[in-house]
């Protein structure tokens, strides 16, 4: 080499990345070339952690013929691996932990050398094998039903995959079940008898492996059981029916029972049109002369409408009656005296046609004593004399001024309900 020119500084590193197992060794490697001597040596190691990237730390330190120590975590377990001064400014790390992972510098100066590359980047992963898996059991124990078997590590660098195996079984599992190596769970469907067993996960890195069992004993139902499932079964069943039942009898009955009161309601319903007057002293006098008689019978030949009774217009001079008599029918009038209007008079001096009077005819029928009559013998015998029936008939006016009440009498049909 020519003299008065300095070769650059040049810093190199076997491997990119290392792994090693947790409490295990780790060597770092980390050289470099000078061409000056060694005497203003200075090696630095830094280290950016996985668990916090944003806030390097110093790993250790070579300056001025000393080492000096870094970060607190790593005091009593870091040095060089050569002595120093060296061209290797490899370290290593007992113990490693978990919290050793990240990425390491190399970063060294040898004046009067500069330029060229000083630095060497290397990954430092530490493995965690597998923790001792949890196994559970997920689901009803009872014969046809689903279960699930899961499988778990809380450590495990790199993450563990879980196998599933049935131990006293080949093949290891029921044909129908379904298995998830990532997650850790094995699914069970329709279980019987034949699926209680010993079970076994493990649970596997690239460092180690962990195992777990679980005992699997499938409910089966009990002989009594299934029959009292049966019988309750039944005994609803035979409830629910005679409920049914019942319920359409009630509703049968009170049916025919709604419609026999209907038909009972609607014929007789009879309403008053209106409350009969006080029995004025012409009704008390008509009453005594019609009841002359003890075996005297009213009755009426004629049913006159309510606006017959109650008409305002009606006005008659004499109440007129007339007498039948038996004797032949000879009709015998009389008349009572009252007040009388003028007739209307036309232009042409003709009269109208007065309206027939509206009257009743009452009939009385009399029985008078039984004549006397002697016999050969000296006994006296009673004959009978027939009976004389005598009719009356009464004006519309006579019978407003006694107190008459026309009545609706409500027809009766065949069938002796009144319509």
């Amino acid at each position: 080499m020519p003299s008065g020119l300095v070769s650059p500084l040049e810093v190199s590193v076997s491997s990119g990345s290392i792994q090693v197992a947790r409490g295990q060794t780790a060597i770092l490697p980390c050289t470099f070339t000078t061409s000056a001597a060694l005497t203003n040596l200075n090696v630095i190691w830094m280290v950016i952690p996985l668990s916090n990237a944003n806030q390097p730390e110093q790993v250790i330190l070579y300056q001025g013929g000393q080492i000096f120590g870094g970060a607190p975590q790593f005091y009593g377990r870091v040095g060089f691996a050569g002595t120093m001064p060296t061209t290797s400014a490899s370290i290593f790390i007992n113990n490693t932990q978990l919290s050793d992972t990240g990425t390491y510098q190399c970063l060294v100066n040898n004046l009067p050398d500069r330029g060229g590359r000083n630095i060497g980047v290397i990954g430092l992963t530490v493995l965690v094998p597998p923790s001792a898996p949890l196994c559970r059991i997920q689901g009803s124990l009872d014969v046809g039903s689903d279960i699930t078997l899961t499988c778990n590590s809380e450590e495990g660098i790199p993450r563990p995959t879980y196998l599933w195996e049935k131990l006293d079984n080949a093949p290891r599992l029921p044909p129908t079940a379904t298995q998830d190596q990532v997650q850790g769970t094995v699914t069970l469907r329709n279980i019987s008898t034949v699926s209680s067993g010993l079970y076994q996960c493990v649970a596997s890195n690239a460092i180690g492996t962990s195992t777990c069992l679980l005992d699997l004993q499938v409910i089966a139902p009990h002989p009594r059981s299934v029959g009292l499932i049966a019988g309750a079964v039944a005994t609803g069943a035979v409830v629910l029916i005679v409920c049914i039942v019942l319920v359409a009898v009630g509703l049968v009955y009170w049916k025919n029972k709604h419609k026999e009161e209907e038909e009972e309601e609607i014929p007789n319903e009879i309403r008053e049109d209106d409350l009969p007057p006080k029995c004025s002293s012409a009704t008390k006098a008509f009453h005594g002369d019609a009841s002359s008689s003890e075996n005297d019978t009213l009755t009426s030949s004629n049913t006159y409408n309510s606006r017959y009774w109650n008409d305002p217009k009606a006005n008659h001079a004499t109440d007129s009656f007339t007498r039948f008599s038996n004797n032949n029918d000879v009709r015998q009038p009389f008349s009572r005296s009252g007040s009388t209007n003028a007739r209307p008079v036309y232009a042409n001096g003709g009269h109208p046609s007065p309206a027939p009077p509206k009257t009743l005819v009452v009939t009385a029928s009399t029985a008078p004593s039984p004549q006397e009559v002697a016999r050969s013998n000296g006994s006296v015998s009673r004959k009978p004399r027939p009976q004389h029936t005598r009719s009356y008939a009464v004006s519309q006016a006579t019978l407003e001024r006694i107190g008459a009440v026309p009545v609706m009498v409500p027809a009766q049909s065949r069938a002796g309900s009144l319509v």
